[in-house]
């Protein structure tokens, strides 16, 4: 189970890599600290959302294999099943994508990194359609995940990119004059699509009742931390902004690094929610007589829609 969290961290981590560095690169240099940043990163990305993307994969073969057989199985859920479909379309995009940033210098011109980007957005889809959300709707729950991740991974990366890979605190206050409003923006898609998400699995009504079960505790956890986040997003995009405009000659990487750390804590926190049991509602089925403390249960969830 640990595995589970860690491979939907570095998943988020990856995504956040690949995306912060294809966008700052499109930012003029008098608006962004210098960096020092190689295509190498984005090849490492690229490798480890193939490789991490499969765990859900891995996730389902090991939870039906016992009956059909491991060979069956890899092949049913490959070719059939959603969480299999698209991560084949993962490994095919990320084929050309990995070839597309090793032959082209897609860092040094807007057209290749916009082609960069609509790698990643396909990647992006692909993560969305192996979701469990994508399988509770039609569509719905695949668009909301794709924005919902998209929101995080564009919010994070950025912030990852220019706290990690900055050689010094230069141009500090006009990178944040345009990332903070980018910042806010992606939060506020990231509450709205994440609210939707949440009520596909929990009604808002009830979500006071899921905190008897690991599912509803992590997502308590989960929405706790987002609290840290925002304590530092106004030390970082106030109180540092304050100062420097004064004259002050505060270093704000180190601020700018402890808010990535609290974020990928919430990542891991994200991989242990979404590896718990969704609730089901028992009041459908008893009605009336189900007890009040009970009208919720847990099943052990994996996506297995075909």
């Amino acid at each position: 189970m640990i595995a589970v969290y860690v491979t939907e961290a570095l998943l988020y981590l990856c995504f956040s890599l690949l995306i912060g560095t294809l966008l700052i690169h499109l930012v003029p240099p008098h608006l962004k600290p210098p960096l020092k940043l190689s295509k190498r990163v984005l090849q490492v990305s690229i490798l480890g959302i193939v490789l991490l993307s499969a765990a859900p994969v891995v996730r389902v073969i090991l939870f039906l294999y016992e009956d059909i057989g491991l060979l069956l199985t890899i092949r049913n859920v490959i070719g059939e099943f959603a969480v299999g479909k698209a991560w084949t379309l993962t490994i095919i995009v990320s084929l050309f994508f990995y070839l597309f940033v090793s032959v082209i210098p897609v860092l040094e011109r807007k057209a290749f990194i916009a082609a960069a980007l609509a790698f990643t957005a396909v990647l992006l889809v692909a993560l969305g359609w192996a979701s469990h959300s994508a399988s509770l709707t039609d569509w719905s729950g695949l668009v909301f995940h794709t924005l919902h991740f998209a929101a995080v991974t564009v919010w994070v990366g950025l912030l990852l990119v220019v706290s990690w890979f900055s050689t010094s605190q230069q141009n500090w206050l006009p990178f944040l004059k345009w990332y903070t409003p980018v910042a806010l923006s992606c939060l506020a898609v990231v509450i709205v699509s994440g609210l939707f998400i949440m009520t596909l699995a929990v009604e808002l009504t009830e979500y006071q009742e899921t905190w008897m079960m690991p599912y509803g505790q992590a997502l308590l956890l989960k929405h706790l931390m987002v609290l840290p986040v925002l304590l530092f997003a106004l030390i970082n995009g106030v109180w540092i902004r304050r100062k420097l405009q004064r004259g002050s000659n505060i270093n704000p990487l180190p601020w700018a690094k402890a808010e990535s750390v609290i974020l990928l804590l919430i990542f891991i926190a994200t991989g242990f929610w979404g590896s718990r049991s969704r609730p089901i509602p028992l009041r459908p089925i008893y009605g009336a007589v189900a007890p009040r403390k009970s009208s919720i249960i847990s099943i052990p969830e994996v996506s297995i829609r075909p």
